[in-house]
């Protein structure tokens, strides 16, 4: 093997490494990007200009029903999710018109925010692990809780994708 194939050679090998090299830094700053862009969506959760605002409208909601809350919550096992359905329609309703107009778009806005986080997830952009590990647990009682009010949000502005991504995140990424 002449000194000019040798060189000829180690330039091919250096070629592939720089190459080998490259790829696993644009995997690491891919996967970096995705944690990032998770952890941007959980300072979206309590920033009061996007979904922040929207989960101190339901806390809200709950302190100021908080007697009745707590007549339901002492019976013992706490109560079958159709009676749980009937308990927040009946307080919903209670409501001035204004508070509960304030109460819908709440609950649209929660919907809304977690389709968009099974979005990021689904197209990749975020990284499934940190959003599942940081959402699955409110994503799942907000869905169970307001399942009645997110229906008839959809059924009064006719959007019937509203909350599928949410139930979609919750039935395919967190355990019961």
């Amino acid at each position: 093997m002449s000194l000019r194939d040798k060189i000829e050679m180690g330039s091919w090998i250096a070629t592939i490494a720089a190459l080998v090299f490259t790829a696993g830094q644009i995997y690491q700053w891919r996967e970096d990007r995705k944690a990032d862009l998770s952890l941007e969506m959980v300072a979206r959760f309590s920033d009061l200009e996007y979904a922040g605002s929207a989960r101190r409208e339901l806390a809200q909601f709950w302190w100021q029903n908080s007697d009745a809350l707590a007549k339901v919550t002492a019976i013992k096992g706490g109560i079958p999710p159709a009676q749980r359905q009937k308990f927040l329609e009946l307080l919903f309703q209670k409501r001035p018109p204004v508070k509960r107009q304030e109460q819908f778009a709440a609950v649209s806005e929660m919907a809304n925010f977690f389709d968009q986080v099974e979005l990021c997830i689904a197209t990749k952009r975020c990284d499934a692990q940190i959003a599942t590990d940081y959402f699955c647990g409110y994503a799942a009682n907000f869905a169970d809780l307001y399942q009645g009010p997110l229906t008839q949000v959809r059924e009064t502005f006719g959007t019937s994708g509203l909350g599928t991504g949410l139930q979609h995140f919750v039935e395919a990424r967190c355990d019961d």
